[in-house]
């Protein structure tokens, strides 16, 4: 995971731009007086974003961006348990809506994208030991910075240049 110099703000920050995106959206299709109720709540949620994280637990160390493996598993169910709830969302109103004779499609893509994404994720982010076809498993394991084959032809690369001097 890459760190951000500033990883306690970025939740925050995110947050801001993305409702003051749908604060633009409000003003859009209501009005200004809305958006403008629409922009205060979403800086009031700015301001508890950036209290929590800031704060020693586990919420705010995995909204802060500094976690530790403990952390991630936790977020990793939490993850899992949002999607879950999703699919079970999604397949409800899709029943709602055929047993309604009313269009359900919204419902079968919002549950096909989740779906999807969480088997793209799975296959990324997953552990592929058996497609592994080196022997040479990763910087912690060998005690070396490279593979042992590039370290190889590296320092026969250096003895034939010193040898030509």
């Amino acid at each position: 995971m890459k760190k951000v110099k500033n990883s306690r703000a970025l939740a925050p920050l995110s947050t801001l731009v993305v409702g003051t995106m749908v604060a633009g959206a409000v003003a859009i299709g209501h009005t200004w007086a809305d958006a403008l109720v629409t922009e205060v709540i979403i800086v009031c949620e700015s301001v508890v974003w950036f209290v929590v994280t800031g704060r020693d637990s586990d919420v705010g160390a995995i909204y802060g961006q500094r976690t530790d493996e403990r952390q991630q598993l936790v977020r990793s169910n939490a993850s899992r348990l949002a999607l879950l709830a999703m699919f079970a969302a999604g397949y409800v109103c899709a029943l709602v809506a055929v047993a309604q004779n009313a269009s359900y499609w919204q419902s079968a893509v919002i549950v096909a994208v989740g779906g999807v994404t969480y088997l793209v994720g799975i296959r990324r982010y997953g552990v592929h030991d058996e497609s592994v076809v080196v022997p040479y498993r990763g910087v912690m394991e060998s005690g070396h910075s490279k593979a042992p084959e590039e370290e190889n032809v590296r320092s026969e690369e250096s003895e034939t240049s010193r040898g030509d001097r």
